[in-house]
């Protein structure tokens, strides 16, 4: 009967330890949710040089990170085919009226980010300067176009 006891004992302690274990691994998947992202990339915006690399080739669910060097607020457009879906959650993109994704003024010195889970080319504009300039204001904002393909 007392080894029917402590048999009994030994298997609970082992199935609470199992099941512990395999909770704590579920926990430590919820709580580092990045691990599933596949990569970053990061694109620099200069003030006179441009898009620096101007062509980028990732994998779908690569996060690209735009990094405003410029010496004014920047804004992103794509071109031709949209970004109409992203995973995670955007940085400076909203989703316009037509469903996509372009950018708000990214501040000197800040970044926006998106996730590409489409496959395809994305051609894009980066433009400088105030977006309500006047007409003879115009010939100071400036465009540069990049390419982000996606395989």
């Amino acid at each position: 009967m007392q080894k029917r006891k402590i048999s009994a004992i030994v298997a609970a302690i082992f199935a609470l330890c199992v099941f512990s274990t395999a909770a704590r691994a579920e926990d430590e998947k919820k709580i580092q949710p990045e691990l599933d992202i596949k990569a970053h990339q990061l694109i620099r915006l200069h003030y006179i040089g441009g898009i620096s690399p101007a062509d980028l080739t990732v994998k779908a669910g690569t996060t690209v990170i735009w990094m405003n060097d410029s010496r004014a607020p920047v804004q992103l457009q794509f071109q031709g085919k949209q970004v109409t879906m992203a995973c995670k959650s955007p940085v400076n993109f909203v989703i316009d009226e037509l469903g996509s994704f372009i950018s708000n003024l990214i501040p000197q010195g800040s970044v926006a980010s998106l996730c590409f889970v489409e496959k395809g080319s994305y051609d894009y504009v980066f433009r400088k300067g105030s977006t309500g300039a006047t007409y003879e204001q115009r010939d100071s904002i400036k465009e540069f176009k990049g390419k982000i393909t996606v395989e």
